[in-house]
């Protein structure tokens, strides 16, 4: 029973009051009413959501659209209601299956391809859960009208899959994936993962497979789901079927053959698909679980390598030929730290001081004039005080430079008071080591990226607070790195899970996924001119993608080792890149494909000021580098 799907004209949603009351023969009231003109039922679920229209109805519940008229303004909602069974078990069964999807959706709350739990009613009108209202079509009734492309396939994987994974996550098989329970909101918001009315919570995986309930939708459901011992892999063979059904128009009953014994896709597609799209979908639906994927982490995996399109991609367009000048930048004076290994660095905002985050559990202050010591942030005599106890591991100032943030591996975030150096003030945050840090322009929101994969959204002017303002939880595994584009609407992350993610601000609202990178994704810039992502990975590629289209970037230059450091100057003219094992290269744009090389050793962090005359280099010999660019081209 699809619990989302259809566009409501916002003009409707006081015309009429619905009642709940199932065996109510004439439930449509006026819109001012409270109770019910005919069987004098209350129309108000806690006296705030009312009914509006039916959106579907199935064996177990019945869907409505409905009204919060406490919210605002009034928003929509989706009211889920239980119809009760026959007494005795079927209705104990009904009661219970209520029960389970309520907690389901609640181990599941804040993924943003999710619709968010709202309420729990069980009351005397009835047991009723209230979500999120996702406007948009699911993809059967697109179906309707259109034919799927692999492009749209690979993006229905690229999102879709992600979800899936974090749903396993948290052992929990969804058991109805189907085109009628996925939505596809308006863009640029990804498809949206619905209805959990029959998904199993697994609490022993040694359980997993054995006898159980028989539960889901014909056509869809793998062998082993049918025979009632539904596994993970259950779940990635649904969401196959889904796309042979979008890519032929052809229920699943149609495309298998019974006397072959296999699915017969391939001769009912009306647009062809490649090679390595083939043989995944193959996978996927293959109904002996031994061939079948088991882990929604291998099919993005083969997805990553399985591209409709090999070599190096076309530059992005309206991009120019790379420039290979070589730009006139001079090493100015180099500092010794003296032991203190940089993890992080960062540049004040009217560009007068560095600060280095440190493996010693300390973060310096060096002037940028003359490269001289300011002030060392860290505990009295290694006791006392606000202070690390473990290697500094992320830096950000504040805009108005009044406070620098620093994060560290014991997962402590401490706000230093630059003003006079005192009244420091730890933030209570509950992460594990914090990896990147950075603060919006407005100097509203503090993004805290962690080890564990959550990105934190802290409101800085309620930072005493024990609680965040959203986190966000999409990722997999390690933040490496975080961006701000469109003057800090939009935040771009990166993550040792190869994949790009981009979210609205200050919502925390995920609008693109992107999990087209081969390697893990180590540094990140924002270009606001081109509104492009430049990216660098694990394997050397350094790439732009554009924010609008996202699903390919363009491959600008590979380099020998890991990218470890990406800066862009703010008059955006030029592009700093360093690489594992000695190399800074720095590119004069429009972008270049030779650039210049700067002799730096192992480059671990790269920042310009925000002039963009000085480029900040910290290396992993424990030195800092500014370079500075030569006055005859800096004056033109």
């Amino acid at each position: 029973m699809p619990s989302r799907g259809i566009d409501i004209d916002p003009g409707e949603l006081l015309l009429s009051v619905f009642c709940f009351n199932l065996a109510c023969c004439q439930p449509v009231n006026l819109p001012d009413a409270t109770l019910c003109h005919h069987c004098g039922a209350k129309l108000a679920l806690q006296d705030r959501y009312f009914c509006q229209k039916i959106l579907g109805q199935g064996g177990f519940g019945r869907t409505y659209l409905g009204l919060d008229r406490h919210a605002t303004p009034a928003r929509q909602c989706v009211i889920k209601q239980l119809i009760p069974g026959d007494q005795g078990r079927g209705d104990r069964y009904s009661a219970q299956r209520f029960q389970l999807e309520a907690q389901q959706l609640t181990r599941l709350a804040h993924h943003a391809q999710i619709p968010e739990l709202l309420a729990v009613v069980d009351n005397l009108q009835g047991q009723f859960l209230i979500q999120e209202y996702i406007p948009g079509p699911t993809l059967e009734q697109l179906a309707q009208t259109e034919v799927f492309t692999e492009a749209k396939i690979r993006q229905l994987l690229g999102e879709i899959l992600p979800v899936l994974e974090f749903v396993h996550a948290h052992q929990i098989i969804h058991r109805d994936i189907k085109p009628a329970n996925i939505i596809s909101p308006p863009a640029p918001r990804p498809f949206v993962l619905v209805d959990f009315g029959a998904s199993k919570y697994v609490e022993d995986q040694a359980r997993l497979g054995q006898p159980n309930t028989v539960i889901g939708s014909a056509g869809y459901g793998a062998p082993e789901q049918v025979l009632g011992q539904a596994v993970f892999a259950s779940d990635i063979f649904a969401l196959g079927v889904t796309c042979l059904y979008l890519l032929t128009g052809l229920h699943p009953f149609d495309l298998y053959s019974v006397s072959d014994d296999s699915w017969q896709w391939r001769s009912c597609l009306q647009t062809p698909v490649s090679p390595g799209l083939a043989r995944i979908l193959d996978r996927m639906v293959n109904r002996r679980l031994q061939e079948r994927y088991s882990r929604v982490g291998e099919v993005l995996a083969d997805l990553r390598w399985a591209g409709p399109e090999t070599g190096q991609l076309p530059p992005p367009t309206g991009s120019q030929p790379l420039s290979s000048a070589s730009p006139p930048w001079q090493c100015r004076f180099r500092v010794d730290l003296s032991g203190k290994r940089v993890r992080a660095l960062a540049i004040s905002p009217n560009g007068r001081a560095i600060a280095t985050a440190c493996r010693n559990a300390s973060v310096y202050l060096w002037d940028s004039i003359n490269g001289e010591p300011i002030h060392r942030f860290g505990k009295v005599m290694g006791l006392w005080g606000v202070g690390h106890q473990g290697e500094v591991t992320a830096l950000a100032f504040t805009p108005d430079g009044q406070a620098l943030v620093s994060g560290g591996e014991d997962g402590q975030l401490i706000f230093w008071n630059l003003a006079d150096y005192g009244q420091s003030q730890r933030l209570p945050l509950k992460t594990w080591s914090v990896s990147r840090l950075v603060v919006t322009p407005d100097g509203q929101t503090l993004v805290v990226g962690s080890d564990d994969g959550h990105i934190d959204l802290w409101p800085l002017a309620t930072a005493d607070q024990d609680h965040s303002l959203r986190q966000l939880v999409n990722h997999q595994d390690r933040i490496t790195a975080l961006a701000l584009g469109d003057q800090g609407q939009m935040l771009i992350s990166g993550s040792r899970d190869r994949t790009l993610r981009l979210w609205a601000l200050p919502s925390g609202r995920l609008l693109q996924t992107l999990t087209a990178p081969q390697d893990p994704i180590t540094a990140l810039a924002w270009d606001p001119q081109a509104g492009s992502i430049l990216s660098g990975d694990a394997g050397g590629r350094l790439q732009v993608w554009s924010s609008s289209s996202i699903t390919k970037g363009s491959l600008l230059q590979r380099l020998p080792a890991a990218i470890t450091g990406l800066a862009l100057s703010p008059d955006r003219r030029w592009l700093a890149v360093g690489w594992q094992g000695g190399g800074l290269r720095l590119y004069q744009l429009p972008w270049g494909n030779q650039g210049s090389n700067l002799s730096a050793w192992h480059v671990e962090g790269l920042v310009f000021s925000p002039d963009s005359q000085t480029l900040v280099v910290s290396s992993e010999d424990q030195t800092l580098q500014l370079w500075s660019l030569g006055a005859d081209l800096s004056a033109a």
